[in-house]
């Protein structure tokens, strides 16, 4: 096997594998320079925006030539630049910004990757040792970065929420406890679809100080926030909990505290969605979750799991596995579970 044939193609395709961030970083530096934002109202030159920056001119340019050969913003035949679609996914405090999880990839969560081979070989977090410190007390002693990340996860939580809501009927449930619900997002979009139903964001105490702040004025008669630890104890005799990308932040002793702690809180009958990424038992096939996976590999001590794997947890933790509900993403399946004794 070591003399395989020279392929040219396998090589140049290897070459554009192992230089991909390159362009991520691109992305990260237009990210934090703002040029989305200065682009917002019309094209400016060069010159304007290196000012608006406070950039070296030659260098944004080669920057910005970069970005622009990959389709993000444009060059224009003047010397201008234009914003585009994809360079609008950058823009500040707009619905489904990318922009924050630009920041929070390309900035704390890099060095994590940087040191996957440790975690390879360990089995330990990459993000604790580089850190010194877990994902969780990096946020919290870190505020700003940890609001960043809250703006993050909404922002890729908006590519998939109506494809969740699509999926599934929440209308017959009168009381939704969305925990770990960050800053409201998932739990505002259920609301706005079940009208008769009332919802509690459960998460940190720190976290839901802010989820406070973002519900919406509509909802605040039916919306309310709950801190607390999800390893202990969460609201009770709800008719549904739901959890969005949390299960897979935790390993499995972990995860079947937390879903005992559900188990606990949930009345005879009472559903929970598990909502995360299920990973086919299929070799060699593509699937967003397998790539994910290496993600929470690098920050946390939990993993993206198969069916098998959630059935297992499920079974630990007391709750009855109902059924699998694919959404429009392979990020976002609903596992729903049921508890019956």
């Amino acid at each position: 096997m070591k003399n395989l044939p020279n392929n040219p193609e396998c090589t140049f395709k290897m070459y554009e594998l192992i230089s991909g961030y390159w362009i991520a970083c691109a992305i990260y530096s237009v990210a934090k320079l703002q040029i989305a934002d200065l682009l917002a109202n019309g094209p400016k030159t060069l010159a304007e925006l290196a000012k608006e920056s406070n950039s070296h001119e030659i260098s944004l340019y080669r920057l910005l030539r970069a970005t622009a050969s990959v389709g993000i913003f444009e060059e224009l035949p003047d010397g201008k630049f234009r914003i585009n679609d994809l360079g609008g996914t950058l823009l500040s405090d707009v619905p489904g910004s990318i922009k924050p999880w630009a920041l929070a990839n390309l900035g704390e969560h890099f060095p994590a990757f940087g040191n996957l081979t440790y975690g390879v070989q360990t089995g330990k977090v990459p993000f604790d040792d580089v850190h010194e410190k877990s994902l969780w007390d990096y946020y919290k002693d870190n505020p700003a970065a940890g609001a960043n990340l809250m703006k993050a996860m909404a922002g890729v939580s908006g590519a998939v929420l109506k494809g969740i809501i699509d999926a599934y009927d929440f209308s017959p449930y009168k009381t939704i406890v969305d925990i770990g619900g960050g800053n409201g997002a998932m739990m505002f979009s259920i609301l706005y679809a079940s009208p008769l139903s009332k919802g509690i964001v459960f998460d940190e105490p720190y976290v839901v100080e802010t989820s406070c702040k973002q519900i919406p004025e509509d909802l605040k008669e039916r919306c309310t926030v709950f801190g607390g630890s999800f390893f202990e104890e969460i609201p009770a005799n709800a008719d549904l909990y739901l959890s969005k990308w949390v299960i897979h932040d935790w390993n499995d002793a972990e995860a079947i505290i937390l879903l005992k702690v559900c188990h606990k809180a949930m009345p005879i009958g009472g559903k929970l969605l598990i909502i995360d990424s299920v990973i086919p038992d299929v070799l060699n096939e593509p699937h967003a979750g397998k790539l994910l996976d290496l993600n929470v590999m690098a920050m946390a001590t939990g993993k993206e799991r198969t069916l098998k794997e959630f059935k297992h947890l499920l079974k630990e933790s007391g709750l009855s596995f109902k059924k699998l509900i694919a959404t429009n993403t392979q990020i976002s399946s609903v596992i729903e579970c049921e508890k019956l004794v």
